[in-house]
């Protein structure tokens, strides 16, 4: 293998690493999305429910409703952390791997 072949290797193998923390990126930015949407929905079961407790009137239907929101974004957030977690390997560093033997050439003796 050529130090050239060694070098593209290498740049390869960078790339597919960039590429895996921008798709981890990606997922964390849109995670963060649901979890601050999920606290908007159970804000707004907290006061339906307080309502409720004190004797307001409620429509069951719009409850429903807001437990079927809580259940859908539960489920992405969920599916996300395990999309997540497949991404979680071992940190590959390039210094891990030796380098291979230099090919021995023929050298130009100039006198």
């Amino acid at each position: 293998m050529s130090i050239f072949d060694r070098f593209k290797t290498e740049i390869d193998q960078f790339g597919d690493r960039v590429k895996e923390a921008v798709e981890s990126s990606k997922l964390h930015v849109e995670r963060s999305s649901l979890v601050a949407v999920r606290a908007k929905i159970a804000y707004r079961l907290g006061m339906m429910t307080y309502k409720k407790e004190r004797g307001g009137e409620i429509n069951q239907g719009e409850i429903d409703a807001i437990f079927g929101q809580m259940d859908d974004v539960s489920a992405k957030i969920t599916k996300i952390d395990r999309e997540l977690d497949g991404m979680d390997g071992e940190p590959v560093h390039v210094d891990e791997k030796p380098a291979p033997p230099a090919e021995p050439g023929d050298a130009e003796v100039v006198s």
